[in-house]
């Protein structure tokens, strides 16, 4: 008596079509199956994470697709399997405990595969494409859940990052309530208490991170922060601690690419955010290119100089308008040598060494400086009034 595919010899998609047609008359029954073979194997699913009825319908549409890939074309998407990995992101179940179900799956249906080839007495070559045609369907499957699933993961990591994003600015425009405070310390992952600094730093480009990776670089510091990104700047929380203090801080944005970068002084409360970004700003302002990252009132008369620069450089301008009037090579060297001899504590001496010229030098243009602006190098308000304008015409020229 003729077996079942006796008619179909050479017929290899005749045959197929019977395999794929036969096994898909089981399909509820080896959904069912499945469903007990995957709880089984893999614990997180014998949890309430996985309903029983979501992995029943997954495994129904996994072995619908391999069924009928077995009997016809080769699938190119499976729109069901990429939902159901978005699903499961969704429901934060780990990709990892995914991929194993999906391993335990796939043996099953093997398994239902090669029996059903045994039992039918498949010819050897129709098997053999049986099997290809199911593992490129098993792989199609497998491939769209994950990518569904890193979908879904995506958008939630960018949901939160706004999420954060948006709770930072509410606290630098000081528009949270104190009863939502500890809420949105809890969800920032910062302390619900102080101290914390506000850090503004410049960016090269517009658009882009002054300080990429910041938060993940200061966290294995020990230093935990969210950020805000800006039009030119972004700007950043930052939570201190007795292991963490404000030097380590600055020594670690130090080494990060930014323009320049401004550090509060630390304060205690997160209601007093607003406040703290404020004194940032002027930080940054009065960084310069050999001095990156300034921390408020750190240096008073830099300070000064950057937080009223309108004001200021009127009153700079004053004071120096006398230089006005000689080459422009020759007035930064009279206000160069003059920033040396601050530096070098009054000592003409230790400033000509490290202006590389001789302290006679030195003494001359500090002379030609004093005849020019009509003040004295001997009289203390004198050289306040010259050190201000000095600090504050440095930053003008170097912006």
């Amino acid at each position: 008596m003729p077996g079942p595919y006796d008619a179909k010899v050479g017929d290899v998609d005749g045959s197929l079509d019977a395999l794929g047609a036969r096994l898909m008359e089981r399909v509820d029954e080896l959904a069912d199956a499945m469903a007990d073979r995957i709880r089984a194997g893999v614990a997180l699913y014998r949890t309430d994470m996985v309903p029983a009825a979501e992995l029943r319908r997954a495994c129904l549409e996994n072995l619908t697709l391999v069924f009928g890939a077995i009997g016809h074309t080769e699938p190119t998407e499976s729109r069901p399997s990429r939902e159901h990995g978005r699903r499961r992101a969704r429901d934060g179940v780990p990709l990892t405990a995914m991929m194993e179900a999906y391993r335990v799956g796939a043996r099953f249906v093997w398994e239902q595969v090669a029996q059903a080839a045994a039992a039918e007495a498949v010819p050897t070559g129709v098997a053999l494409r049986a099997a290809t045609r199911m593992w490129l369907a098993q792989d199609v499957y497998t491939h769209d859940m994950a990518e569904g699933y890193r979908d879904e993961a995506t958008a939630q990591l960018v949901d939160r990052e706004q999420e954060r994003s948006a709770l930072v600015q509410a606290l630098l425009d000081g528009e949270l309530a104190d009863s939502n405070l500890w809420e949105a310390a809890d969800l920032l992952r910062l302390p619900s208490r102080g101290p914390y600094v506000v850090i503004a730093a410049r960016a090269a480009t517009v658009g882009r991170r002054a300080l990429p990776h910041a938060e993940r670089r200061l966290s294995a510091l020990g230093i935990p922060s969210a950020w805000r990104l800006q039009h030119g700047v972004e700007l950043g929380l930052a939570a201190l601690t007795a292991a963490a203090p404000v030097d380590k801080l600055v020594d670690a944005l130090s080494d990060m690419p930014a323009a320049g970068v401004g550090v509060s002084t630390p304060y205690a409360r997160l209601q007093d955010t607003a406040a703290a970004l404020r004194l940032a700003r002027i930080a940054l302002n009065s960084t310069l290119p050999d001095q990156r990252v300034s921390v408020f009132g750190r240096d008073p008369l830099a300070t000064a100089a950057a937080t009223a620069p309108d004001v200021l450089e009127q009153v700079a301008d004053q004071v120096l308008a006398s230089l006005a009037k000689i080459p422009a090579a020759d007035r930064a060297s009279l206000l160069d040598t003059f920033g040396t001899w601050l530096d070098a504590g009054g000592s003409s001496a230790d400033a000509a060494a490290r202006l590389f010229v001789h302290p006679n030098t030195v003494r001359h243009r500090l002379r030609r400086l004093q005849e020019r602006t009509g003040r004295s190098l001997t009289h203390p308000r004198d050289v306040a009034e010259l050190t201000m304008a000095y600090e504050v015409d440095r930053r003008r020229t170097t912006d």
